[in-house]
């Protein structure tokens, strides 16, 4: 999931700039966890990371310029876009924390789309993230190869499925399938910030690779077809029909 901070003195051009991001992030099907904040100081003493920051240079308080550079200064992972009304601060906004972008005020939808969809090129293992697995079998077109370390992107996992017999994972994708030694409990976890939920006991879906739900059938984009149990039925739909209503939606 990527995280994104909004950095604005103005509530409303604040709440305005989290509106416009999230529309834009749930088009492209991305989920992301967006936090505001009033003061360049709130930003700097939060123990949040985040990937993308959308920062104001003119504040009451401190700055946009003294807080970016020091947020380059600690993690030159995180790339900062700017913004301001004022065209001249733009030069020593880059130049001071080797901003990402710079926007001008009012921001329009358009702009920050540029912006956003540059953001996810450069950065597509956050937009599609992979997990890796190790000791794994691996199983395609009949044959079997053993790998020490083998990365998955997340979305092209259809499931996964406990073989309890032999303590083991299976995890399942369009094309191949590989079985792990995990305890499903652990599996579950990990994949806690993305879009999967637990059909039934053992069962654990991604909720992209759904093709429709019939009764306690679930029909996977595969052309496979696994259980939805009783028990689980209405967790599983709640989650399902957050998905569908906000493709963003991580858990």
């Amino acid at each position: 999931m990527i995280k994104i901070a909004i950095c604005d003195d103005n509530n409303e051009e604040l709440e305005l700039s989290r509106k416009i991001i999230s529309e834009i992030m749930d088009d492209h099907k991305i989920p992301c966890e967006i936090v505001g904040f009033c003061e360049g100081e709130m930003l700097l003493h939060t123990d949040l990371d985040f990937h993308l920051i959308f920062l104001d240079i003119i504040m009451d308080e401190k700055n946009g310029i003294a807080v970016g550079n020091e947020i380059y200064r600690r993690n030159r992972q995180t790339k900062i876009i700017f913004q301001t009304s004022f065209k001249e601060y733009c030069k020593d906004a880059i130049n001071a924390s080797h901003a990402f972008a710079f926007l001008e005020k009012p921001l329009t939808r358009e702009e920050v789309k540029v912006q956003l969809e540059a953001f996810i090129e450069s950065d597509m293992d956050l937009t599609n993230p992979s997990m890796e697995f190790k000791n794994v079998i691996c199983l395609h077109d009949g044959e079997e190869e053993i790998q020490p370390v083998v990365s998955l992107p997340i979305r092209e996992i259809i499931y996964f499925c406990y073989l309890k017999a032999r303590k083991q994972v299976k995890i399942v994708t369009e094309d191949s399938e590989y079985i792990c030694k995990a305890a499903m409990v652990t599996v579950e976890e990990k994949m806690k910030p993305f879009r999967f939920a637990t059909s039934c006991r053992g069962i654990l879906v991604n909720l992209e690779n759904i093709e429709r739900v019939q009764g306690y059938d679930i029909f996977l984009k595969n052309g496979e077809k696994v259980t939805l149990s009783q028990k689980r039925a209405h967790e599983f739909k709640v989650k399902l029909g957050g998905y569908i209503q906000n493709p963003g939606y991580g858990r």
